[in-house]
Protein backbone atom coordinates (compact mmCIF):
# COMPACT_ATOMS: atom_id res chain seq x y z
CA UNK A 1 0.00 0.00 0.00
CA UNK A 2 1.01 3.51 -0.86
CA UNK A 3 1.18 6.38 0.97
CA UNK A 4 -2.02 7.64 -1.59
CA UNK A 5 -4.08 4.89 -0.15
CA UNK A 6 -3.28 6.01 3.52
CA UNK A 7 -4.85 9.60 2.50
CA UNK A 8 -8.81 10.19 2.33
CA UNK A 9 -9.05 12.55 -0.57
CA UNK A 10 -9.17 11.79 -4.59
CA UNK A 11 -5.84 10.90 -5.36
CA UNK A 12 -5.37 12.41 -8.96
CA UNK A 13 -6.76 15.69 -7.80
CA UNK A 14 -3.84 15.58 -4.63
CA UNK A 15 -1.32 15.06 -7.15
CA UNK A 16 -1.92 18.05 -9.15
CA UNK A 17 -2.09 19.84 -6.93
CA UNK A 18 1.32 18.74 -5.41
CA UNK A 19 2.87 19.49 -8.82
CA UNK A 20 0.98 22.64 -9.40
CA UNK A 21 2.62 24.11 -6.44
CA UNK A 22 6.04 22.92 -7.21
CA UNK A 23 7.87 26.45 -7.14
CA UNK A 24 10.06 24.78 -10.41
CA UNK A 25 8.21 23.81 -13.68
CA UNK A 26 8.75 20.83 -15.86
CA UNK A 27 7.64 20.07 -19.14
CA UNK A 28 6.55 16.66 -20.46
CA UNK A 29 7.61 16.68 -24.53
CA UNK A 30 7.08 13.80 -26.62
CA UNK A 31 9.75 12.85 -29.17
CA UNK A 32 8.68 15.08 -32.48
CA UNK A 33 9.62 17.89 -29.31
CA UNK A 34 5.33 18.56 -28.87
CA UNK A 35 4.38 20.00 -25.23
CA UNK A 36 1.85 17.72 -24.02
CA UNK A 37 1.84 19.67 -20.54
CA UNK A 38 3.50 22.28 -18.54
CA UNK A 39 3.44 21.90 -14.81
CA UNK A 40 4.69 23.71 -11.98
CA UNK A 41 6.24 26.96 -11.90
CA UNK A 42 4.74 28.52 -9.15
CA UNK A 43 7.45 30.85 -8.96
CA UNK A 44 6.23 33.54 -10.22
CA UNK A 45 9.37 36.21 -10.13
CA UNK A 46 12.00 33.63 -11.71
CA UNK A 47 9.55 31.75 -14.16
CA UNK A 48 7.32 33.11 -16.99
CA UNK A 49 3.71 31.48 -17.69
CA UNK A 50 4.75 28.26 -20.33
CA UNK A 51 0.89 27.05 -20.28
CA UNK A 52 0.98 28.07 -23.73
CA UNK A 53 3.23 26.31 -24.89
CA UNK A 54 0.91 22.84 -24.83
CA UNK A 55 0.57 21.60 -28.18
CA UNK A 56 2.86 23.26 -30.10
CA UNK A 57 6.26 21.66 -30.85
CA UNK A 58 9.79 23.22 -30.49
CA UNK A 59 10.52 24.32 -33.49
CA UNK A 60 6.85 26.37 -33.50
CA UNK A 61 8.24 28.49 -30.52
CA UNK A 62 11.71 28.37 -30.21
CA UNK A 63 14.49 29.77 -32.72
CA UNK A 64 15.46 26.56 -35.17
CA UNK A 65 18.91 26.43 -33.66
CA UNK A 66 17.88 26.04 -30.23
CA UNK A 67 14.87 23.65 -31.33
CA UNK A 68 17.14 21.67 -32.81
CA UNK A 69 19.83 21.32 -29.64
CA UNK A 70 16.97 20.54 -27.56
CA UNK A 71 15.45 18.25 -29.28
CA UNK A 72 18.54 16.41 -29.77
CA UNK A 73 18.65 15.89 -25.77
CA UNK A 74 14.96 14.95 -25.70
CA UNK A 75 16.22 12.01 -27.88
CA UNK A 76 19.53 11.17 -26.14
CA UNK A 77 17.27 10.36 -23.24
CA UNK A 78 14.90 8.33 -25.31
CA UNK A 79 17.30 6.66 -27.20
CA UNK A 80 19.15 5.73 -24.04
CA UNK A 81 16.84 5.30 -21.23
CA UNK A 82 19.21 7.60 -19.22
CA UNK A 83 18.54 11.07 -17.62
CA UNK A 84 19.99 13.77 -19.41
CA UNK A 85 21.86 16.88 -18.23
CA UNK A 86 21.67 19.97 -20.01
CA UNK A 87 22.70 23.65 -19.06
CA UNK A 88 21.59 26.71 -21.17
CA UNK A 89 20.32 30.31 -21.68
CA UNK A 90 17.40 31.57 -23.21
CA UNK A 91 15.61 34.89 -23.70
CA UNK A 92 11.94 35.45 -23.30
CA UNK A 93 11.92 36.77 -27.16
CA UNK A 94 13.04 33.40 -27.91
CA UNK A 95 10.29 31.73 -26.69
CA UNK A 96 6.46 32.61 -28.91
CA UNK A 97 3.44 32.74 -26.78
CA UNK A 98 4.98 32.67 -23.16
CA UNK A 99 3.55 34.87 -21.27
CA UNK A 100 5.67 37.56 -19.36
CA UNK A 101 5.68 38.10 -16.22
CA UNK A 102 7.38 41.37 -14.08
CA UNK A 103 10.19 40.77 -12.41
CA UNK A 104 11.51 37.96 -14.16
CA UNK A 105 15.04 38.84 -15.97
CA UNK A 106 14.89 39.17 -19.67
CA UNK A 107 17.59 36.43 -20.19
CA UNK A 108 17.61 33.56 -17.64
CA UNK A 109 20.10 30.71 -17.32
CA UNK A 110 19.13 26.99 -16.35
CA UNK A 111 19.96 23.54 -15.42
CA UNK A 112 18.14 21.03 -16.62
CA UNK A 113 17.40 17.25 -16.63
CA UNK A 114 15.86 15.08 -19.02
CA UNK A 115 14.37 11.90 -17.63
CA UNK A 116 12.47 9.63 -19.95
CA UNK A 117 9.09 8.06 -18.74
CA UNK A 118 8.83 4.35 -18.67
CA UNK A 119 7.90 2.50 -21.94
CA UNK A 120 4.09 1.70 -21.78
CA UNK A 121 2.33 0.44 -24.70
CA UNK A 122 -0.22 2.37 -26.37
CA UNK A 123 1.59 5.60 -25.06
CA UNK A 124 3.99 7.71 -26.99
CA UNK A 125 7.51 7.70 -25.79
CA UNK A 126 8.13 10.67 -23.59
CA UNK A 127 10.24 12.91 -21.17
CA UNK A 128 9.90 15.19 -18.11
CA UNK A 129 12.41 18.39 -18.70
CA UNK A 130 12.76 19.36 -15.47
CA UNK A 131 14.28 22.76 -15.12
CA UNK A 132 15.86 24.97 -12.77
CA UNK A 133 16.14 28.75 -12.85
CA UNK A 134 20.38 29.57 -12.45
CA UNK A 135 20.25 33.01 -13.36
CA UNK A 136 21.04 34.77 -9.77
CA UNK A 137 23.81 31.98 -9.56
CA UNK A 138 25.15 32.50 -12.81
CA UNK A 139 24.95 36.45 -12.86
CA UNK A 140 26.65 36.27 -9.45
CA UNK A 141 28.96 34.20 -10.56
CA UNK A 142 30.35 36.47 -13.95
CA UNK A 143 30.29 39.42 -11.41
CA UNK A 144 32.99 37.46 -9.25
CA UNK A 145 34.84 36.53 -12.50
CA UNK A 146 34.57 40.34 -13.57
CA UNK A 147 35.67 41.47 -10.47
CA UNK A 148 38.73 39.28 -10.67
CA UNK A 149 39.33 40.25 -14.02
CA UNK A 150 39.63 43.85 -12.80
CA UNK A 151 42.01 42.89 -9.36
CA UNK A 152 44.29 40.70 -11.83
CA UNK A 153 44.39 43.62 -14.35
CA UNK A 154 44.55 46.20 -11.48
CA UNK A 155 47.71 44.29 -9.79
CA UNK A 156 49.51 43.93 -13.65
CA UNK A 157 49.38 47.61 -13.99
CA UNK A 158 50.82 48.27 -10.15
CA UNK A 159 53.32 45.58 -11.06
CA UNK A 160 54.59 47.50 -14.26
CA UNK A 161 54.50 51.28 -12.57
CA UNK A 162 56.75 49.71 -10.14
CA UNK A 163 58.48 48.36 -12.82
CA UNK A 164 58.41 51.16 -15.31
CA UNK A 165 59.90 54.98 -15.26
CA UNK A 166 56.54 56.61 -15.21
CA UNK A 167 58.07 59.15 -17.86
CA UNK A 168 59.40 56.78 -20.86
CA UNK A 169 57.93 54.00 -19.87
CA UNK A 170 61.23 52.06 -20.18
CA UNK A 171 62.52 49.84 -17.32
CA UNK A 172 63.37 52.17 -14.15
CA UNK A 173 67.00 51.85 -12.71
CA UNK A 174 65.91 49.18 -9.98
CA UNK A 175 64.19 46.86 -12.59
CA UNK A 176 66.58 47.19 -15.32
CA UNK A 177 69.39 46.09 -12.67
CA UNK A 178 67.69 43.01 -11.85
CA UNK A 179 66.88 41.98 -15.45
CA UNK A 180 70.23 42.83 -16.48
CA UNK A 181 71.70 40.79 -13.92
CA UNK A 182 70.54 37.97 -15.46
CA UNK A 183 71.93 38.91 -18.41
CA UNK A 184 75.44 38.51 -16.43
CA UNK A 185 74.46 35.69 -15.34
CA UNK A 186 73.64 33.90 -18.66
CA UNK A 187 77.33 35.22 -19.67
CA UNK A 188 78.81 33.43 -17.24
CA UNK A 189 76.81 30.02 -17.64
CA UNK A 190 77.00 30.13 -21.77
CA UNK A 191 80.30 31.85 -22.61
CA UNK A 192 78.22 33.97 -24.75
CA UNK A 193 79.53 37.54 -25.23
CA UNK A 194 77.01 40.48 -24.57
CA UNK A 195 77.79 43.87 -24.06
CA UNK A 196 77.05 47.14 -22.29
CA UNK A 197 75.79 50.28 -23.85
CA UNK A 198 75.06 53.71 -21.87
CA UNK A 199 74.43 56.90 -23.00
CA UNK A 200 73.19 60.30 -22.03
CA UNK A 201 71.31 63.18 -23.79
CA UNK A 202 73.91 66.00 -24.41
CA UNK A 203 73.08 69.59 -23.06
CA UNK A 204 69.79 68.16 -21.26
CA UNK A 205 70.11 70.70 -19.02
CA UNK A 206 70.33 73.52 -21.13
CA UNK A 207 67.30 72.30 -23.00
CA UNK A 208 65.24 72.08 -19.22
CA UNK A 209 66.47 75.41 -18.67
CA UNK A 210 65.90 76.84 -21.31
CA UNK A 211 62.53 75.22 -23.04
CA UNK A 212 61.31 74.23 -19.54
CA UNK A 213 60.81 70.65 -17.93
CA UNK A 214 58.12 69.64 -20.33
CA UNK A 215 60.56 69.88 -23.36
CA UNK A 216 62.86 67.69 -21.43
CA UNK A 217 60.30 65.13 -20.63
CA UNK A 218 58.79 65.54 -24.55
CA UNK A 219 62.75 65.05 -25.49
CA UNK A 220 63.26 61.70 -22.91
CA UNK A 221 59.43 60.33 -23.66
CA UNK A 222 60.97 60.69 -28.28
CA UNK A 223 64.33 58.76 -27.26
CA UNK A 224 62.47 56.01 -25.08
CA UNK A 225 59.81 55.77 -28.49
CA UNK A 226 63.21 55.30 -30.28
CA UNK A 227 64.78 52.72 -28.20
CA UNK A 228 61.69 50.59 -27.96
CA UNK A 229 61.57 50.68 -31.98
CA UNK A 230 65.41 49.50 -32.28
CA UNK A 231 65.03 46.78 -29.26
CA UNK A 232 65.55 43.01 -30.20
CA UNK A 233 63.45 41.33 -27.99
CA UNK A 234 65.89 39.75 -25.70
CA UNK A 235 67.92 43.33 -25.31
CA UNK A 236 66.98 45.63 -21.44
CA UNK A 237 66.47 48.90 -22.05
CA UNK A 238 65.80 51.07 -19.11
CA UNK A 239 66.00 54.58 -17.86
CA UNK A 240 68.95 54.71 -15.58
CA UNK A 241 67.77 58.32 -14.14
CA UNK A 242 67.58 62.19 -15.44
CA UNK A 243 69.02 61.83 -19.33
CA UNK A 244 71.00 58.39 -18.65
CA UNK A 245 69.83 55.22 -20.38
CA UNK A 246 71.60 51.85 -20.58
CA UNK A 247 71.30 48.92 -22.85
CA UNK A 248 72.64 44.98 -22.17
CA UNK A 249 72.57 43.54 -25.72
CA UNK A 250 73.45 39.34 -25.54
CA UNK A 251 75.17 37.33 -28.43
CA UNK A 252 77.20 40.62 -29.04
CA UNK A 253 80.82 41.50 -29.06
CA UNK A 254 82.25 45.15 -28.37
CA UNK A 255 82.79 45.60 -32.19
CA UNK A 256 78.81 44.63 -32.89
CA UNK A 257 78.42 46.87 -30.13
CA UNK A 258 80.09 49.51 -31.43
CA UNK A 259 78.49 49.78 -34.43
CA UNK A 260 74.94 49.39 -32.82
CA UNK A 261 75.60 52.61 -30.49
CA UNK A 262 76.72 54.08 -34.10
CA UNK A 263 73.41 53.71 -35.16
CA UNK A 264 71.52 54.65 -32.19
CA UNK A 265 73.55 57.40 -31.91
CA UNK A 266 72.64 58.66 -35.49
CA UNK A 267 69.12 58.08 -34.46
CA UNK A 268 68.98 60.57 -31.55
CA UNK A 269 69.89 63.13 -34.11
CA UNK A 270 67.59 62.53 -36.29
CA UNK A 271 64.90 63.00 -33.98
CA UNK A 272 61.97 64.70 -35.10
CA UNK A 273 61.47 66.43 -31.73
CA UNK A 274 58.89 69.65 -31.16
CA UNK A 275 57.48 71.84 -28.09
CA UNK A 276 55.19 74.36 -28.28
CA UNK A 277 56.00 74.79 -31.89
CA UNK A 278 59.59 74.97 -31.56
CA UNK A 279 61.86 72.01 -32.67
CA UNK A 280 64.68 70.25 -30.32
CA UNK A 281 67.63 69.29 -31.45
CA UNK A 282 69.16 66.30 -29.65
CA UNK A 283 72.54 64.48 -29.14
CA UNK A 284 74.04 61.77 -27.36
CA UNK A 285 77.14 60.74 -25.90
CA UNK A 286 77.66 56.59 -26.07
CA UNK A 287 79.69 54.74 -24.32
CA UNK A 288 80.28 50.83 -25.00
CA UNK A 289 81.73 47.79 -22.85
CA UNK A 290 82.16 44.07 -23.31
CA UNK A 291 80.38 42.56 -19.79
CA UNK A 292 82.87 40.21 -18.72
CA UNK A 293 82.66 36.73 -16.95
CA UNK A 294 84.88 38.08 -14.79
CA UNK A 295 82.42 41.00 -13.31
CA UNK A 296 81.48 41.06 -9.87
CA UNK A 297 77.69 42.47 -10.61
CA UNK A 298 76.54 44.36 -13.64
CA UNK A 299 77.22 47.50 -12.03
CA UNK A 300 81.02 46.65 -12.76
CA UNK A 301 79.69 46.75 -16.58
CA UNK A 302 77.91 49.98 -16.15
CA UNK A 303 80.90 51.71 -14.28
CA UNK A 304 82.85 50.49 -17.37
CA UNK A 305 80.46 52.18 -19.78
CA UNK A 306 79.87 54.75 -18.38
CA UNK A 307 83.78 55.86 -18.23
CA UNK A 308 83.73 55.47 -22.23
CA UNK A 309 80.55 57.77 -22.17
CA UNK A 310 81.94 60.33 -20.25
CA UNK A 311 85.07 59.99 -22.70
CA UNK A 312 82.75 60.79 -25.39
CA UNK A 313 81.61 63.85 -24.14
CA UNK A 314 85.00 65.24 -22.91
CA UNK A 315 86.00 64.56 -26.99
CA UNK A 316 83.07 66.85 -28.62
CA UNK A 317 80.14 64.94 -27.17
CA UNK A 318 77.69 63.14 -30.09
CA UNK A 319 80.18 60.18 -30.42
CA UNK A 320 80.43 56.47 -29.17
CA UNK A 321 83.27 55.53 -27.02
CA UNK A 322 84.53 51.88 -26.27
CA UNK A 323 85.98 50.84 -22.72
CA UNK A 324 89.75 50.04 -23.56
CA UNK A 325 88.58 46.39 -21.60
CA UNK A 326 91.52 44.06 -19.72
CA UNK A 327 94.67 45.85 -21.55
CA UNK A 328 93.92 49.56 -19.34
CA UNK A 329 93.32 47.57 -17.00
CA UNK A 330 96.35 45.81 -16.67
CA UNK A 331 98.50 48.69 -17.44
CA UNK A 332 96.73 51.10 -14.94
Amino acid sequence: MSWLDNMDTDHEALLKAIVDALPEPFFLLDRDGRYIAVLGGLDNERYHDGRSLVGKRMHEVLPTATADSFLKRVHEALDTGLVVSYEYELSSDDVDGVERRDGVPENLFFESQLAPLPPTEGRADMVVWMIHNVTETKLAMRRLEQQQDALEKQQEELERLARTDPLTGLLNRRSFFAEASRELHWVQRTGHPAVVISFDLDHFKTINDTRGHAAGDASLRAISDMLRGERRGTDVVGRLGGEEFAIVVRDTDVDCGRRLAERLRAAVAALDVHHDGEAISLTASFGVTQVRASDVDLDDAIKRADGAMYTAKRLGRDRVEIDPGPIRDLLS
